[in-house]
């Protein structure tokens, strides 16, 4: 057995070790009675908002992403590409896999159109990086209104600011092709991080939060950066992990800093189950055109 082959079958058991010491690591550090009694006393109506805006929110990331497909001539339709979307949500989650949510839609897209790797890997890439820029985009705001980092905001903003012209400059000279939509697919960043944040706030406004907000989004949007580290299931237990530590640093209540990231999980859960409905319909259509295309008949 080669070395791909090894790290293959590796790979997914690591990530399933790693998420569950981070979850145990988290669970010691929070009250689980507290925890559940957060949300026996949830008021349940608002997350029905919270649910709407994390929708809306995926709903526009998957625009964003269609802007880089279309930047490289893929004539794929904005229904397909959100069906696609969903289905790498479900891969990311639920599948603790090599290939992860990406990976399945370069695969798909390298089969279904006349495209090659580097292109479609340019494409999902660079939708994650305009994410990236929205979320920085944010931080640098925050660092301006929370009196904890206040002091280091000016050079927070400096290095966003020297990294976006760093980085427009290079996607410019060398990815030309799918710089074109720049400042739509970068303002649709800003936009999906702020339906992130209010999806949040509905969350924080279920399980009772009596103070301010604020603080509580500085550590969603940092431990989103976390989330992003491929070591863990769908991110979860190094969200949780980053954001106990950031509610120790800032002085926040720890059981509900907690208990806002896993209902945004299990949000999250919850829309990502829905491609499997997707993916069922697809297996129908398969049969039937499999059965459509027996003797004495024509594949349509």
């Amino acid at each position: 057995m080669d070395k791909k082959k090894v790290w293959n079958i590796l790979k997914p058991v690591l990530k399933v070790v790693f998420t569950i010491l981070a979850l145990w690591l988290v669970y010691t550090k929070v009250d689980l009675t507290a925890v559940r009694r957060l949300w026996k006393e949830a008021n349940v109506w608002w997350l029905l908002p919270a649910a709407c805006t994390f929708i809306i929110c995926q709903v526009i990331t998957s625009f964003r992403l269609l802007y880089f497909f279309r930047n490289i001539g893929l004539p794929i339709t904005a229904m397909s590409n959100f069906r696609l979307y969903i289905q790498g949500m479900f891969y990311n989650l639920f599948l603790p896999s090599g290939i992860g949510g990406d990976g399945y839609k370069i695969i798909v897209l390298k089969r279904r159109y006349a495209t090659t790797h580097k292109e479609v890997f340019s494409a999902v890439f660079f939708d994650r990086l305009a994410g990236l820029w929205g979320l920085g985009f944010l931080v640098s705001c925050f660092s301006l209104a929370m009196p904890e980092v206040r002091q280091y905001s000016a050079w927070i903003l400096l290095g966003f600011i020297a990294g976006s012209v760093v980085y427009y400059w290079v996607l410019r000279k060398y990815f030309n092709r799918i710089s074109r939509h720049f400042f739509q697919t970068h303002l649709l960043g800003i936009c999906t991080q702020s339906l992130q944040l209010a999806t949040v706030a509905f969350i924080l406004a279920a399980l009772g939060c009596s103070t301010s907000y604020w603080p509580y989004f500085a550590i969603f949007l940092l431990s989103s950066l976390a989330s992003l580290f491929p070591f863990s299931i769908g991110g979860l237990g190094a969200r949780e992990v980053a954001i106990v530590w950031g509610a120790g640093t800032f002085g926040l209540n720890k059981d509900l800093a907690v208990s806002v990231s896993l209902s945004f999980y299990l949000i999250t859960m919850i829309m990502a189950l829905s491609a499997i409905f997707i993916l069922f319909r697809k297996e129908r259509r398969e049969q039937a055109g499999a059965a459509g295309t027996g003797p004495g008949q024509g594949a349509d």
